[in-house]
């Protein structure tokens, strides 16, 4: 690729970043793919909101490469085309946290929805139903024993049967924002974290009190 053209994508995403609205950034452009959720576009590199992909040297099963397999598959999606990621906030790493499309397909879901990543509940609850459907088919991941991409990070290298893998994450989420350690979170709690407010699809909403039933809380 010359100069003037990587200088040509770098400009169009910070441009896209400039006019997005206050509080939202949003980046369209041609996408590199580093792992089954994290993107680069310009300089911009981006962890795809819900969802956790298995990592790069993740193996399942009976020595299936599905890291390798759930970056093909976004490279695949992802190819020749304008990708758009909107988001809000930044993960620990500086990464902007943001839901891309490829056209109208949403990259997360339809990964999850492939048994090529799990739903990250402890973030989000928007893809469960995309899980629960590729669970029931035994599609990518759960046509055989794996490891939770979290608990690979963590050492955990011993697969376990679909029947039996824990994709719960609802104890580490209450204990990011239950600080009271009273099974709830309140909206001082939310606030104090930086999640407020919080919609329906949020993983936390499930262990707030939502008093006029809008889906949304502590506006």
């Amino acid at each position: 690729m010359s100069a003037r053209s990587w200088s040509g994508r770098v400009c169009a995403a910070l441009l896209t970043l400039v006019l997005a609205p206050a509080g939202a950034q949003a980046i369209t452009g041609e996408a590199t793919v580093v792992d089954g959720d994290t993107l680069v576009i310009g300089t911009e590199r981006i962890r795809i909101f819900g969802i956790d992909a298995p990592e790069s040297d993740q193996s399942c099963g009976d020595g299936w490469l599905c890291g390798r397999e759930a970056t093909s598959a976004v490279e695949e999606m992802t190819e020749g085309k304008s990708i758009r990621c909107e988001g809000e906030s930044r993960d620990v790493y500086g990464r902007l946290i943001a839901i891309c499309y490829a056209g109208s397909v949403d990259i997360g879901g339809d990964l999850v929805r492939q048994g090529l990543a799990l739903a990250y509940r402890r973030y989000s609850m928007a893809y469960v139903e995309h899980e629960d459907e590729a669970r029931q088919h035994g599609r990518g991941m759960w046509s055989g024993a794996f490891v939770a991409p979290w608990d690979w990070r963590k050492g955990v290298t011993t697969p376990e049967e679909p029947a039996t893998v824990d994709v719960s994450s609802e104890g580490d989420m209450l204990a990011l924002y239950d600080d009271n350690n009273n099974g709830s979170i309140s909206c001082s709690e939310a606030r104090h974290h930086g999640i407020a407010p919080v919609s329906a699809e949020h993983a936390a909403y499930q262990f707030m009190r939502d008093g006029d039933g809008d889906g949304v809380v502590c506006e």
